[in-house]
């Protein structure tokens, strides 16, 4: 463990909604790091389970800040990071795991890079119990843990969607939050960090370690989850991005990465067909499918375009038929009820 008391705090915000299930092994996990100087705020978010009667026993190990209404997850943070005392602030999950040397190699990362405006670092995924079934693999343009400049976070953003940005890794400057401004959640949701990243990245350089310091929670009713369950409107992504594309941005952007965006979108509207093919709303799949040109959904390789364009094809001819229920049932099992490593989870949808 080191013990220099001249490096800076960090301040490690918590923003909870009903996590009892998973927050004690989460905070033990964050209270284990092998740095020894941080505080940690949890941000209860008017939690309506035993959140407080958990962190109550951590004693003065953990500063608790209870909303008297709920704020949702970026609300949260923006009410947290004013109370922050540290130097760099981390926002992290209340049901994700730390590994002991999390906040301590992201703390040598902005030592060595102290220009940099936000630090990132790679994930493994874990199903409800914790066991492991996957982990992320950076693409190759932003991998290499040096800093990366706007353009390059652009392109991948484009090409990728954000599989690489993941929130409950950051580590940000308090003076870069002060300098670039609140999370505009109101506007985006869950998906303001994304914006958030977008901003910093056009002031500053991002870092991504090259190192699996975290353990990602998936399959248990996260609120990400609960977004993408059955989701009939576009993914707030595109709204972002098509955002800073329209503010001057697609000039930086590469023929190929606006290619596989449109892929992506191409693809995305294709799934709020299939969603309002499972909910019994066979007009508005079909208004759907007109968002979907196929020659974008073949447009890029970073999509699987054989397997997209037989749905496309599938869907083409449902949508004027009636309702198979059989086939409601297969999309719904396909797309919203996933097996995380030994862990199936079961969701109803009100059909037969």
């Amino acid at each position: 463990m080191i013990s220099d008391d001249t490096m800076p705090l960090v301040s490690i915000i918590i923003p909870i909604y009903n996590s009892e299930r998973f927050l004690r092994e989460s905070l033990d996990s964050i209270l284990a790091q092998t740095y020894p100087r941080i505080e940690v705020i949890v941000m209860d978010d008017a939690s309506t389970d035993r959140t407080l009667e958990i962190v109550s026993s951590y004693g003065n190990r953990v500063k608790y800040h209870r909303q008297t209404q709920n704020r949702g997850i970026y609300g949260n943070v923006n009410d947290g990071i004013p109370l922050a005392q540290g130097e760099l602030i981390a926002v992290y999950h209340a049901d994700d795991i730390y590994e002991p040397e999390m906040v301590e190699r992201e703390v040598a990362a902005w030592r060595r890079f102290p220009h940099v405006g936000a630090i990132f670092c790679m994930d493994i995924f874990v199903n409800a119990t914790g066991q492991p079934y996957g982990k992320l693999i950076l693409p190759p343009e932003v991998a290499g843990g040096q800093p990366l400049d706007y353009p390059v976070i652009l392109n991948a953003l484009l090409t990728y969607k954000n599989r690489f940005l993941i929130c409950p890794t950051s580590m940000v400057p308090a003076a870069v939050y002060r300098a670039v401004g609140k999370y505009r959640d109101a506007e985006f949701r869950n998906s303001s960090d994304l914006e958030m990243w977008l901003r910093i990245a056009r002031k500053y350089p991002l870092v991504i370690l090259e190192e699996y310091l975290l353990r990602y929670r998936h399959g248990h009713g996260s609120s990400s989850g609960r977004y993408h369950h059955l989701r009939t409107t576009a993914e707030n992504f595109f709204r972002i991005m098509d955002l800073y594309l329209s503010e001057g941005d697609a000039a930086l952007a590469t023929p190929e990465a606006l290619a596989a965006y449109e892929a992506h979108r191409a693809q995305d509207n294709l799934m709020i067909a299939v969603n309002h093919y499972i909910l019994g709303q066979p007009d508005e799949a079909r208004i759907a499918l007109r968002w979907v040109p196929w020659k974008r959904l073949t447009g890029s390789p970073r999509i699987q375009r054989i397997r997209m364009l037989i749905l496309y094809l599938v869907m083409h001819v449902l949508v004027y038929l009636p309702r198979i229920g059989a086939v409601a049932d297969l999309f719904y099992r396909r797309w919203h009820v996933k097996t995380f490593g030994q862990q199936k989870e079961s969701l109803s949808t009100g059909h037969n």
